[in-house]
């Protein structure tokens, strides 16, 4: 069963979206096994922006496992980057961040739902936790948020380059203009 898991998150990391989902549609569910392979399908969702999908399946990952912090946090920062739902994604990332205190990803997620509520100084508060302890995409969120704020000076400062990985910098950066 292993060896199927291991297949499918190859597929994946290659980009054949295809033939992950079949590896994983394929095998066989023990309480065990479904975590795993519902956090591998959201991760072939979440590839071609279906975030609705991926959305589901991190939710049947909770379902078999309430506990798991991976799929509590990209569930949250689904739900504020790309379905506009940051109270609901602040609900999951706090929980998350109950399991997993010391979580840099969790901490940026609450940072960036707050973001997204627009409420800039506690996304501050977060993403400032969260960029300490380091990570390009963490200071991207700190610099907009700061941005956002009015504080120009402290966003051109942790800002840099964006990540090539954030497609939302540009809507983004206009946005805080």
């Amino acid at each position: 069963m292993d060896a199927r898991i291991a297949a499918a998150y190859v597929e994946l990391a290659d980009g054949k979206l295809d033939q992950a989902r079949k590896f994983f549609e394929y095998i066989p569910r023990t309480p065990t096994i479904q975590v795993r392979c519902e956090l591998g399908m959201a991760q072939v969702e979440e590839k071609p922006k279906n975030p609705a999908a991926a959305i589901q399946h991190y939710r049947k990952a909770l379902e078999a496992d309430p506990a798991n912090v991976p799929a509590l946090n990209s569930i949250a920062y689904l739900l504020a980057n790309e379905m506009g739902q940051a109270d609901e994604a602040l609900k999951y990332a706090q929980q998350a961040q109950e399991l997993a205190p010391n979580n840099v990803f969790v901490e940026d997620t609450i940072g960036w739902a707050y973001f997204r509520k627009g409420l800039y100084s506690n996304a501050i508060d977060h993403l400032q936790r969260a960029a300490a302890k380091g990570g390009v995409t963490v200071r991207y969120h700190l610099a907009m948020a700061y941005m956002k704020a009015g504080d120009t000076k402290n966003g051109a400062a942790c800002s840099g380059r964006p990540p090539p990985w954030i497609p939302t910098y540009r809507r983004l950066s206009r946005q805080c203009r």
